[in-house]
């Protein structure tokens, strides 16, 4: 498993890609961006919101992107990925295939609308594939 490691890892881009691809999300879901429409696709209620727990949501949120920008740019150096070009497609196949596709399955059997799925497919495949650009720049 000679990718399995952290060394060859520019943490300061890692640190970029991550604060970016958050931004990314945290505009994804806001009113500005595709939250009316995910938010009635989805289901969610003003009560539910109000029963929510914002705290552990967006704490998840900070660990598994973090988790994944860092698992990114471990594959990026394990495959010898060293451009944004590169960068940007292999983000944006993980987030595409493996993200999306878990979406897919997830919320195909939870039967939640086909446009829920969607935008949470987009959501990861233009972060992802943003974040593996920065990793390439850096």
């Amino acid at each position: 498993m000679d990718w399995f490691t952290f060394e060859g890892i520019d943490w300061i881009g890692v640190l970029v890609a991550f604060v970016v691809s958050f931004a990314i999300g945290w505009w994804w879901y806001s009113p500005a961006g595709f939250w009316k429409v995910w938010r009635d696709k989805a289901g969610v209620t003003d009560d539910l919101m109000k029963d929510a727990n914002m705290g552990a949501a967006f704490g998840g949120t900070i660990v598994f992107n973090l988790l994944g920008v860092i698992l990114l740019a471990m594959l990026m150096v394990g495959l010898g990925i060293d451009s944004w070009g590169g960068g940007l497609a292999l983000g944006a196949v993980i987030g595409l295939v493996f993200r999306g596709g878990a979406h897919a399955i997830h919320n195909g059997f939870a039967v939640r609308s086909p446009g829920v799925t969607l935008i949470d497919t987009a959501h990861d495949t233009v972060a992802l594939g943003i974040a593996g650009l920065i990793l390439g720049l850096f």
